[in-house]
């Protein structure tokens, strides 16, 4: 999961694992670019420390072979709900069958107790009696999915810390990018912390549209909606930049679509319609 816009290499580095892949070196060339992270040029040495054809090697990484597959494994990774790394998921095989199906997605790296907790209430949900003799982990679980996030105070307000790690991550985002934003205007401290992260991505060089009050009303938690299955580059960088504030968001591509058929099927269906230029939405949703 190559992140493009915040690390200039990542792709390239992409690029040589799979070219070192094809000779049979990939973990080897995995493992010798994550311990030079400040030398990865010239790529040719890395190729030639690992016993690869350094020829060889430059004639595969000029020829972008393995583009298409690189990106289209990206593309897997946002429709499982992975925007960085690291990531996880945590699922279950279909009975009688090889599928596994995804019920819940880490992001960033996460403590012990956080996989514990999630994987308690999975398997409370799978077998109800569980909750009791856990000690309560489901409710746990729900607990602290309510939680506006570590950076955010309970009136909506963001703290120092998540407001200047929003603010890095935003600020590699080409100039005058675009950003929309929603709260339920029910919900005054979901209004304020919308109205605050709206000021971060001014203050990082956005072009933000006014926050907009629905009468939408989103369990508790942040959402990020790209219109497009394969959104632009800087939806991925509002994704890590929520992770990494603690506010890590839910991630739904292809809303666009979604929405239409979703209305098409239910005229009454309430949702987030998307203006013909719009790529993205951030929505926050109930805060307690």
């Amino acid at each position: 999961m190559p992140l493009e816009s915040i690390h200039k290499f990542a792709f390239k580095a992409a690029q040589a694992t799979a070219c070192a892949g094809a000779e049979g070196k990939y973990w080897e060339m995995h493992d010798r670019l994550f311990a030079s992270q400040q030398a990865f040029e010239p790529w040719t040495a890395h190729a030639q420390a690992v016993g690869i054809d350094g020829a060889k090697f430059d004639a595969c990484l000029a020829s972008g072979k393995f583009d298409a597959e690189i990106r289209r494994q990206m593309g897997e990774a946002r429709k499982a709900g992975v925007t960085g790394t690291p990531g996880f998921l945590i699922g279950r095989t279909e009975p009688g069958g090889t599928q596994v199906k995804v019920l819940a997605v880490l992001k960033g790296a996460k403590p012990f107790a956080d996989f514990k907790t999630e994987l308690d209430r999975l398997l409370s949900e799978a077998d109800p009696s569980r909750g009791a003799a856990n000690g309560g982990a489901a409710a746990v679980a729900k607990g602290a999915e309510a939680r506006p996030g570590a950076g955010v105070a309970s009136d909506g307000k963001l703290d120092a810390t998540a407001r200047a790690s929003l603010t890095r991550v935003l600020s590699t985002a080409p100039a005058g990018s675009p950003a929309w934003i929603v709260a339920p205007k029910s919900d005054a401290k979901a209004v304020t912390l919308a109205k605050e992260i709206s000021g971060v991505f001014t203050t990082a060089g956005w072009k933000v549209r006014p926050v907009r009050q629905t009468a939408v009303t989103p369990r508790p938690g942040t959402y990020l909606f790209a219109a497009d299955e394969e959104p632009p580059a800087y939806v991925t960088t509002v994704a890590q930049a929520l992770d990494e504030a603690g506010m890590g968001a839910t991630l739904l591509t292809g809303y666009r679509s979604y929405y239409d058929q979703k209305k098409k099927d239910d005229p009454e269906f309430q949702g987030y319609p998307f203006a013909p230029e719009q790529t993205f939405l951030v929505v926050i949703g109930r805060m307690p």
